[in-house]
């Protein structure tokens, strides 16, 4: 019995640490020989967001111009009706 009530409680105890553990969003780290930093950017965010000195490396002004194409969720592809409207018709 004490063991199972042992399991129940060091359950509890790492779902608590789960739950209250908060990863940082932003770490600095020093430079390494070898070590190339990655940067995620969602969307038209600005890189001073994401880090200071990458809106100065890259000379992003406030009101920068979003460069990337629009996505869209539409296919160019023809649909399997339309081809097989096309070979009947050819």
């Amino acid at each position: 019995m004490f063991k199972s009530a042992n399991c129940i409680l060091i359950a509890l105890f790492m779902l608590l640490l789960c739950i209250l553990a908060k990863a940082a969003p932003y770490q600095e780290l020093e430079p390494r020989k070898g070590h190339v930093p990655v940067y995620i950017r969602h969307g038209d965010e600005s890189l001073s967001n994401i880090h200071p000195g990458l809106a100065e490396a890259f000379k992003e002004q406030p009101s920068a111009e979003n460069l990337v194409a629009e996505t869209t969720t539409e296919s160019d592809i023809a649909s399997l009706d339309v081809i097989k409207a096309l070979d009947k018709l050819n």
